[in-house]
């Protein structure tokens, strides 16, 4: 309709709007006016494949040759980061000296900052050697005279950062307005204290050490663009030990400080296509993370019975008797149809109760926004002591009032902090193939799990049998046989998978002791939607195994790269009623909050898109070595001269 009614721009012949590279001929170049930037003359320097050097600069910039070439629009200056990458791009390919044709300027500093890299010379060792080197190279040559000017040129080829200190005990930052200072304002603790011991927290006598790495990905690309590596920033890198918990708020500081600047006061960026300056706002869409991160980030506490960030303080779990856990047996029958059969049926759920609730309320982020801002400001820090607000754990969750909440678009957004289905779809398949299995120590299927039978539920079949002195455990039904178990394991053995398709998973195999090793988590995923239906067919009672392979299903469908609302919304009633016929098979130990999530999944599929956006597989496979390295020479100061 556009089309019909406006029809196409104007001399638009080469659709360099659409991707197409432009190649301007005589008559186009009369249109477009000159300029004496060294962006305008971008075209004329050289081939991209034959020097290396003009590449490295591309990497490091996230550019690429095409984007730099001549476009039919009216051009500006670049502003002061885009003329450094121009800057740079020229000294790839102007020549050491004139008349050089094995070295540009570029690369002889690069060159001999690897030499200086590689066998660690001191600055006044390097401006020694580059004194003697400059008087034997002709005259008028261009390389830099000592070691702070070839400093500051590769400076924006290498990961640019800004070391921030933080009070020991996690109560403040020394940042802004409190950069100067040399005490912590909450609990007095030196900022400077000396050590005489060293740290070294990657060490192999090292007690267990943590980084958290916080990176930022962009959404406005291309579907096969998006969530690559060259597309993810890392914004921050939070030091350990250990876990911050809900002290990680004063590390997210500065991160929120340039978010909330990106969306106020916006941010004047270089436009490469079309070579011109505009100002950009950005935006957070949401967190990725596991579950426990989860309620790190958001506030809401992921223990105990109101661990379900989505059902909040109206969920119906319960703690176990005899296990002493969280436990979501029959919180779902409530998410059926009024008029679903499983609602009555007083045998096979929790002995007696029928259902008649149903499902709790989902909180828009304006009403979510509302009942936080109820509770009050915490004080952080580890000496803050336990800060709790009335009602922890019987009526609420909340732990503090996260600091996302302070981005002025927060509370519109549909979606704000990801169930993470790697994470869940890794702990579901683990809790029924180790109860399948039995796997000593780790099956759901304990002694405990049946005195909480006996009292919860109406499965006789599966209490414990006392006999005099002894106490027996009758078998279960969804519990395998000994040689069933040996037979499994001796397929997993013999399985082989096409190139790229999975893991070698048959090494991580022991058919001696009947155990899996070291599966990570895209081998859960491959097991739970490839495996689980044929790896227990026909070793498991029909109903059981439909169960099983309904969910398998689930995680398969949900993970699909193109979904449609209508089979959404099949998934989210189906997915309730497979949950419920797996209550009506298992203890009610086997259902902790990660067999609860599911029922939330396909609600942020509708709202968030396919999950391959919106999982932690991208970041975890994310290589950040280099990074890493990098880390660990910055803290390595910081960690052994003060604390």
């Amino acid at each position: 309709m556009h089309l019909l009614t406006k029809g196409f721009m104007e001399d638009y012949l080469c659709w360099y709007a659409h991707g197409e590279l432009f190649v301007p001929d005589e008559s186009m170049e009369e249109q477009v006016v000159g300029s004496t930037s060294s962006a305008s003359n971008m075209h004329e320097v050289g081939n991209e494949n034959s020097n290396p050097y003009r590449n490295m600069v591309m990497d490091a910039m996230r550019m690429s040759e095409g984007n730099v070439r001549e476009c039919p629009i009216v051009e500006e200056e670049p502003n002061a980061d885009a003329a450094r990458f121009f800057d740079l791009l020229r000294d790839s390919d102007e020549p050491l000296w004139d008349g050089c044709t094995n070295h540009s300027k570029l690369s002889a500093v690069a060159q001999v900052f690897t030499i200086n890299s590689d066998h660690g010379l001191s600055e006044a060792g390097y401006d020694k050697i580059i004194e003697w080197t400059r008087s034997i190279l002709p005259e008028g040559n261009r390389l830099k005279e000592n070691f702070y000017a070839a400093k500051s040129m590769m400076k924006p080829l290498g990961l640019g950062y800004q070391k921030i200190d933080i009070c020991p005990n996690f109560c403040m930052l020394y940042y802004l307005e409190n950069a100067e200072m040399t005490e912590c304002m909450t609990c007095g603790h030196s900022r400077y204290k000396p050590r005489t011991d060293r740290f070294n927290p990657f060490g192999s006598f090292a007690a267990p050490y943590s980084c958290w790495p916080v990176i930022l990905t962009v959404y406005n690309l291309p579907p096969g663009m998006c969530m690559r590596p060259e597309f993810m920033f890392l914004s921050m890198v939070i030091p350990g030990p250990s876990s911050q918990g809900r002290n990680i708020d004063v590390f997210l500081r500065p991160l929120i400080d340039e978010l909330t600047q990106l969306w106020s006061s916006r941010a004047l960026t270089y436009d490469i296509s079309r070579k011109q300056n505009f100002v950009m706002r950005a935006a957070l869409m949401w967190t990725i993370n596991d579950f426990p991160a989860y309620g790190m980030v958001s506030g809401w506490s992921t223990h105990g019975k109101l661990a379900c960030p989505y059902c909040m303080e109206n969920n119906k779990a319960f703690t176990l008797t005899n296990g002493g856990k969280a436990s979501f047996f029959d919180c779902h029958r409530r998410f059926l149809p009024h008029n679903h059969r499983y609602r009555k049926n007083i045998k096979d759920f929790f002995v007696g109760r029928v259902e008649n609730d149903v499902a709790p309320p989902r909180l828009a982020g304006e009403e979510l926004f509302d009942v936080v801002s109820e509770y009050g400001e915490i004080v952080f820090g580890l000496q803050s002591g336990k800060q709790k607000f009335p009602g922890f754990g019987l009526t609420h969750n909340w732990v503090k009032r996260s600091i996302f909440w302070e981005l002025p678009y927060w509370k519109t957004n549909l979606l704000r902090h990801n169930l993470d289905v790697m994470h869940i779809e890794k702990n579901v398949f683990e809790n029924i193939f180790n109860t399948v299995i039995d796997v000593k120590g780790k099956t759901k299927d304990n002694i405990k799990a049946r005195l909480d039978v006996a009292l919860f539920c109406n499965h006789k079949n599966m209490e414990l049998v006392c006999d005099g002195s002894r106490v027996a455990k009758p078998k279960a039904s969804f519990v395998l046989e000994k040689n069933a178990q040996l037979l499994v394991y001796k397929w997993l053995k013999s399985l082989r998978f096409p190139d790229g398709h999975a893991s070698n998973i048959s090494r991580l195999v022991n058919t001696e002791e009947c155990r899996l090793y070291g599966m990570k988590s895209h081998d859960c995923h491959v097991f739970m939607q490839t495996l689980i239906p044929l790896a227990f067919r026909d070793l498991l009672p029909k109903g059981i195994w439909d169960a099983l392979t309904e969910i398998s299903h689930f995680f398969r469908d949900i993970c699909s790269s193109k979904l449609n609302v209508d089979h959404i919304e099949r998934l989210e009633k189906n997915i309730v009623e497979t949950i419920c016929k797996l209550e009506m098979i298992f203890p009610p130990s086997f259902f902790d909050s990660m067999e609860h999530l599911p029922v939330h999944l396909p609600f942020e599929v509708k709202v968030g898109g396919p999950v391959q956006y919106r999982w932690m597989y991208p970041f975890e496979r994310l290589d950040i070595t280099v990074a890493m390295t990098f880390i660990i020479k910055c803290f390595y100061f910081y960690f052994n001269v003060f604390n």
